[in-house]
């Protein structure tokens, strides 16, 4: 498709894009979203999606890259801004909390996507994450508290896995768990669980 010059791309459109779009692709996949109705979602004309994004396709990749994005910076900054350990778990744990309320949508994404395999995730993560090195700085947290006397000589690898797992279960499975659970406040339960995980992983880590 023909491009528009970049001198009529209104201001914005881009950001009013990828809402709309992170809103379709929730409610009906990838397969099944329409570029007709993220254009009427978003109020911007069907071109300007084409001249941002190319296609549905990068249009979708793109909103996969913003969430985790989001989560690589704010680790990125969490772990650099405080000395302490403790605090630095408890930085990302309520970080983990309030972008998958923020975010809503990105949670039907995120379940596809694993059913289907993973793949446009994977790819995300080792373009964004691994670029940042996330991971080693996660480990780097565990790994300093281990040499603090604070945290006791655990495996760095699996208490970071362990504790990205307390903090995403809840918030991938909360229809079925709210349900079993009979919760009836689900943002009440997410803000109490910004102190309920912590709590939890760091009595497993701290030296005793």
């Amino acid at each position: 498709m023909k491009r528009t010059d970049k001198k009529a791309a209104p201001a914005g459109s881009a950001d009013k894009i990828l809402a709309a779009a992170r809103t379709e692709f929730a409610e009906h996949g990838l397969a099944g979203a329409r570029v007709d109705r993220i254009a009427e979602r978003s109020g911007v004309n069907k071109a300007m999606i084409y001249y941002h994004f190319d296609s549905k396709d990068k249009l979708y990749q793109e909103v996969i890259n913003l969430v985790l994005s989001g989560i690589a910076d704010f680790i990125d900054r969490a772990s650099t801004e405080a000395d302490d350990p403790v605090e630095m778990l408890e930085k990302i744990s309520g970080f983990y909390q309030d972008m998958f309320l923020d975010v809503a949508e990105f949670r039907p994404i995120f379940l596809r996507e694993l059913a289907e395999g993973g793949g446009r995730l994977k790819e995300s993560f080792a373009s964004i994450l691994s670029e940042k090195g996330i991971q080693l700085k996660m480990k780097a947290i565990i790994d300093r508290g281990k040499r603090a006397g604070m945290f006791r000589n655990v495996d760095s690898v699996h208490a970071v896995i362990s504790f990205i797992g307390m903090n995403i279960f809840y918030l991938i499975a909360a229809p079925v768990v709210n349900q079993m659970w009979e919760i009836k406040d689900a943002e009440k339960f997410v803000q109490k669980r910004k102190k309920a995980i912590p709590d939890l992983f760091l009595y497993g880590l701290m030296a005793r």
